[in-house]
């Protein structure tokens, strides 16, 4: 079952802001989202998967809550790709430095679910071919 804000998401919802107390105004600076994902991790709520398009990420919780952080961005370089491999590193998906080489490589219209680099994120063919 898609949950609502899943399907906003992919509807493209560019503005929602979830009800997270102490966390500052979504407005699309990486910084931003970085430290909101972070203090949202805090409370003890654990990453499950993070969905990306070009204008944000949806970090989606085991609890199955959601948070929109438009400042986490793929296929850039500079801070908007680096929140991101930050958050995924934190959230288990591999090392930091890998992460941040191979997010930022991605496809600048990639939309989908993050993968990680362990062994049940990116197929082995991929994994081959950024020898990882």
């Amino acid at each position: 079952m898609i949950s609502p804000m899943l399907r906003l998401f992919q509807e493209g919802a560019k503005s929602y802001q979830p009800d997270f107390n102490g966390l500052a105004l979504e407005s699309g600076d990486p910084q931003v989202s970085l430290e909101n994902v972070r203090k949202v991790m805090a409370t003890g709520r654990v990453i499950e998967h993070i969905m990306v398009r070009p204008t944000g990420a949806l970090v989606m919780f085991s609890t199955g809550e959601h948070f929109y952080a438009p400042g986490l961005r793929v296929a850039t370089e500079g801070p908007a790709v680096e929140a991101l491999a930050r958050i995924a590193a934190e959230a288990g998906l591999g090392p930091f430095d890998q992460l941040f080489t191979f997010y930022q490589d991605l496809e600048a219209d990639y939309e989908g679910q993050l993968p990680g680099l362990g062994p049940n994120g990116l197929p082995a063919s991929m994994r081959d071919a950024l020898k990882l």
